[in-house]
């Protein structure tokens, strides 16, 4: 019931603005930055013992994603005949950006299960296997973008896990979409929202090599706003 209320709310009217401020005790404070785009904030503190982060998101309602799309007859025609297929489902009815992205999520939301298992995470393979982690998520979605000429990156980074209070940084990706006017976005496929609960990680530094750190929540605020 929680994830389909956090659902309903990022592609309603309204946006939710939520702010956390973690400390972590990470031995490699090198693999983060500070980092901005349209919907998330991340400014990183060196502090005795670890790193100080203050994180900021908003959902993905954001005025610019009305936009119309057209497809990109070539792209389209370059993917396997999965991911066509998977195109023809998604963009079933989409009119705009935002439609098209909530349609992704709603695909994969019921033709693919998470599963941490060692298995092919090209687009393709998780659409023929209908299983597939973060990485296959993020490729199925990255694949659907660029059907309608829509750029994409992924990102590494941790989704933080919370516990009492605790935080478990859990290794992680997700996409920064490219929006027309220079606009950039998060967008990540496999949780189907976006809030503060990420860390962002440096290029060059695969969050599947660091080792493990923790965490604690030093503060913590939402607000919504009606855009």
């Amino acid at each position: 019931m929680r994830a389909l209320l956090l659902f309903l709310l990022a592609w309603s009217p309204l946006s939710q603005e939520s702010r956390l401020e973690v400390f972590v005790t990470c031995r490699a404070p090198e693999l983060f930055s500070d980092f901005g785009n349209d919907n998330f904030r991340q400014v990183v503190h060196a502090v005795p013992g670890g790193l100080r982060v203050d994180l900021k998101s908003r959902t993905l309602r954001l005025r610019g994603l009305n936009h119309r799309f057209a497809v990109d007859a070539a792209a389209l025609a370059a993917q396997p005949e999965a991911v066509r297929q998977a195109f023809a489902q998604a963009s079933q009815g989409a009119l705009s950006l935002s439609d098209y992205l909530r349609g992704i999520s709603l695909f994969l939301r019921n033709r693919v299960a998470y599963d941490e298992a060692d298995l092919p995470q090209g687009a393709a393979e998780v659409l023929a296997q209908g299983k597939g982690h973060c990485i296959g998520y993020a490729n199925v979605a990255q694949a659907l973008l660029a059907c309608v000429g829509v750029a994409s990156r992924p990102v590494n980074g941790f989704f933080l896990r919370e516990t009492r209070g605790r935080v478990e940084p859990v290794p992680h990706r997700w996409l920064e979409v490219f929006l027309p006017g220079g606009r950039r976005i998060f967008f990540d496929p496999q949780y189907q929202d976006f809030s503060s609960r990420y860390l962002v990680a440096n290029a060059g530094f695969p969050p599947g090599s660091v080792e493990r750190f923790e965490g604690v929540v030093v503060s913590r605020s939402k607000k919504i706003l009606d855009e």
